[in-house]
């Protein structure tokens, strides 16, 4: 029955307001009930005051008793009331229903003066009958002078017509519920249908990204929590759609980089099996390709393994106190021998830079990684450039790792500058992703993974690292360190 969350908020939207009417209606009508009886009161006492007048005038125009008990008889059938003559002993002297002749009546409960002229209210319980409610015009003449004062006249009705008097108001209270009800019910198939249409919607679309359709889009119509949802599922969608190209893209990369030298390798040991090659010089040649072809399958399964592991966290940065200068000349020491055998010179230049607390060894690694790209990047005769010098403008812009290090009062920036690429605008956001090279025709024995390792260990570090690209001046990689300052 409440299989759906639809049906679950529908139902307690008509709980609640059921519940909310029914106090709403009891509070109501308790506060009516109240005002009813005594509006019934009044209007009694409204009605006594002219027949005491009227029965006063009779009484001095010396009318018999004959006629005033007609004249209280005619009043009773047209006002549908029970007329009552009361002595100053409170004994009933005269009764339009002829049953408490004799009887005494009980003293008021409550009473009123109005214009003068006090009212008094009270039950009276006839033996048999039902309870009568009365209201009685107290006299204002001397009941204990030498001419008694005349009876009161006390008009009474069943207790039953004052008590519900409210219950003329039930059908206009009734019909008033009954739309309110309606309304209710509509405006709560309508929240629900807001709140529970966005979550069916996520849910339909997670269904047909479980297929492996990720283009999906859920339309944001609030800025609630619903709302919020969707725009978070829409993000979502878009990411893992994001990942899961990036994935295929690998799985192609990775089975295109391995096709290459495995297809060499079996080249030539099937040269080498039906006696193609022949001679020793043939066979040393066609061993030392088949080793080089396996250290580069070997370099890219290693490098996968290792950007595998630090992504996952599995290798532990061991940070101490680094002056990046010195490492930074280390590292072109190391990739010199490279630069002259290419007629390229690499220029160094640093100026005075805090420390950095970092691991040398990972550090090492993206800078002669970003070393070697550049040197393979640049024409014979052209000179790479290293540079390194505080950076205060960082800390405004990298937030998400200032959060993670709030004793760094600034950033060291390091670039390495080659004037011999240039990378397209369109291909910038992408530099950094696995496998990824901007000219698809340009074969070399890199694995495709050196940007992306070094993205990781920086970001490792509480760091990151730009590109910037012009065609008339290069390519510049810039990458940006927390101080240990």
């Amino acid at each position: 029955m409440f299989g759906s969350l639809r049906s679950k908020l529908i139902a307690s939207y008509l709980i609640v307001i059921f519940l909310s009417l029914a106090l709403a209606g009891s509070g109501f009508t308790y506060l009516v009930r109240a005002y009813q009886t005594q509006l019934r009161l009044n209007q009694l006492g409204d009605l006594s005051l002219p027949l005491t007048f009227q029965l006063r005038r009779f009484e001095r125009a010396g009318a018999s008793p004959l006629e005033i008990d007609q004249f209280l008889r005619d009043q009773a059938s047209q006002l549908h009331v029970r007329l009552i003559l009361v002595n100053s002993q409170h004994q009933i002297t005269h009764d339009t229903g002829t049953t408490l002749l004799g009887q005494y009546l009980p003293a008021p409960s409550d009473q009123r003066t109005r214009s003068a002229i006090t009212l008094e209210w009270g039950r009276l319980e006839p033996p048999g009958e039902q309870p009568l409610t009365f209201v009685i015009v107290e006299s204002g003449g001397d009941r204990d002078g030498a001419h008694p004062a005349p009876d009161d006249l006390a008009l009474a009705v069943p207790e039953q017509s004052v008590s519900s008097a409210w219950l003329q108001m039930a059908p206009g209270l009734t019909g008033a519920a009954i739309l309110a009800v309606i309304i209710s019910i509509a405006v709560a198939l309508w929240l629900a249908r807001s709140i529970a249409g966005p979550l069916g919607q996520v849910t339909r679309a997670s269904e047909q990204m479980a297929r492996g359709d990720f283009e999906q889009f859920i339309p944001v119509g609030s800025h609630d929590e619903v709302g919020q949802l969707a725009t978070s599922f829409n993000t979502m969608a878009r990411e893992v759609g994001r990942m899961h190209q990036t994935m295929r893209d690998l799985l192609a990369n990775v089975s295109h980089d391995l096709r290459t030298p495995l297809t060499s390798i079996e080249g030539f040991a099937q040269a080498m099996t039906d006696g193609t090659i022949k001679t020793p010089d043939e066979y040393a040649d066609a061993a030392r390709i088949i080793g080089e072809e396996a250290d580069r399958m070997r370099r890219l399964v290693e490098d996968l393994l290792y950007l595998s592991k630090i992504e996952s966290g599995q290798i532990p940065i061991q940070r101490k106190s680094l002056q990046l200068p010195d490492l930074l000349q280390a590292c072109v020491r190391q990739v010199q021998p490279q630069a002259s055998h290419a007629g390229l010179s690499v220029e160094f230049v640093a100026a005075p830079v805090p420390a950095v607390m970092a691991d040398g060894h990972r550090l090492q690694q993206v800078f002669v990684n970003l070393l070697d790209n550049a040197v393979k990047h640049t024409p014979s005769g052209g000179i790479v450039q290293v540079r390194a010098y505080s950076d205060v403008s960082q800390t405004s812009d990298l937030d998400a790792a200032r959060a993670r290090r709030k004793s760094a009062p600034g950033w060291v920036a390091v670039e390495v500058h080659n004037p011999g690429s240039h990378i397209p605008p369109e291909h910038i956001n992408r530099i950094f992703e696995r496998f990824y090279r901007v000219d698809r025709s340009r074969s070399d024995d890199s694995s495709g993974l050196g940007l992306a390792i070094v993205r990781e260990i920086v970001q490792a570090h509480d760091g990151r690292v730009t590109v910037k690209s012009d065609a008339a001046t290069g390519t510049t990689f810039t990458v940006y360190l927390p101080s240990a300052a």
